[in-house]
């Protein structure tokens, strides 16, 4: 997963991440691909062992951005058998819209990160619910994309809590779809039909979505269910072998244990006193713990990385649907 965004585009409040582009308005598909830097093409070229004579690389082909001249930097994405199929940024972005868009502007942010390694487009759906008074949940649709083979063409449900833009992209249930994936392989002829499909179900997940933050809403959790929520989602991590003779093991494992330390320091906080905890209701409830992990990864997780990129596609994003399953079993009796 590359490391920092590209480039991108957003409308309405500045990212936690506060960069790219702003638009007054959301962007239309056209415009999307301009203001998020996406209207170029990529393709394949064979590879070849870097000296005389050469040797041809066998199985492997470099992904290359066609708009960068050889020779340059930035214009291989990556490294990928010769089976993989690129998905070409406006084919893909055109399918999504024939969908989710229509030709209306929908899209609140856009881009790609690294050099073109991944691109998503965040589209607005016509649907948002309130959990509480003063608590409104908008649901979006995520469309992203990879042209080094690190993920798959990838299609998903994602909710943005307006009182803090706390952001969650999940899958709830092998019956709700929430997660549409398909491979770098073969025919894209069937794409925009399998999509489709997906998006008649997206509008029931987000009912079914509504109904489990107010069950978690009404769920009181009491500190110590905050705090033991908190742990389990933080292990502290075993101490390895022979570290206490070894001081620069034991250094690294002290490390990493302050660091989980602080992180659970940090949530607990965010899970009694976060944003949102002051509406009614709120504090004090499963929904509230929920989303000091949520707030936490979004906007206080210290990142070697790109923020932005960590809680939208990495281990990041992963924490939170961790956080979320936690908290649907902490709903049963």
């Amino acid at each position: 997963m590359p490391a920092n965004v590209g480039e991108m585009f957003y409308f309405g409040e500045q990212p936690w991440h506060r960069l790219g582009n702003k638009l007054d308005q959301p962007a239309t598909m056209e415009e999307a691909l301009k203001a998020g830097g996406l209207d170029w093409e990529v393709g394949t070229v064979p590879l070849a062992t870097a000296e005389e004579p050469s040797s041809p690389v066998p199985m492997r082909v470099a992904i290359v951005r066609k708009d960068t001249k050889p020779g340059s930097q930035g214009r291989v994405l990556g490294v990928t058998h010769t089976g993989f199929r690129p998905l070409q940024n406006r084919e893909g972005i055109e399918i999504f819209d024939s969908i989710f868009g229509k030709g209306e502007r929908v899209y609140h942010t856009g881009g790609y990160l690294g050099d073109g390694e991944v691109i998503w487009v965040l589209a607005r759906l016509p649907k948002e619910f309130n959990v509480a008074k003063g608590d409104t949940v908008k649901t979006y649709v995520l469309f992203t994309n990879s042209h080094n083979g690190s993920i798959a063409i990838d299609f998903r449900l994602t909710t943005v809590r307006v009182v803090c833009q706390n952001t969650l992209s999940l899958a709830l249930k092998k019956d709700t779809k929430t997660v549409f994936k398909h491979a770098h392989q073969g025919s894209y002829t069937d794409l925009k039909d399998e999509v489709e499909i997906f998006f008649k179900g997206t509008l029931k997940a987000a009912d079914d979505l509504r109904e489990k933050f107010k069950m978690m809403l009404e769920r009181r959790f009491d500190d110590d269910r905050v705090k033991g929520y908190v742990e389990t989602l933080f292990p502290i991590p075993g101490k390895p072998a022979g570290a206490e003779r070894n001081s620069s093991v034991m250094g690294a494992y002290l490390a990493r244990v302050k660091k989980v330390e602080s992180a659970r320091k940090t949530t607990l906080f965010l899970a009694r006193n976060g944003k949102g905890t002051e509406l009614e209701t709120v504090k004090g409830s499963l929904w509230a713990a929920l989303n000091g992990v949520l707030e936490y990864v979004d906007h206080y997780e210290p990142h070697k990385h790109d923020p932005f990129a960590y809680a939208l596609f990495g281990s990041g994003a992963m924490l939170k649907r961790k956080a979320f399953n936690l908290a649907v079993t902490n709903l049963q009796p």
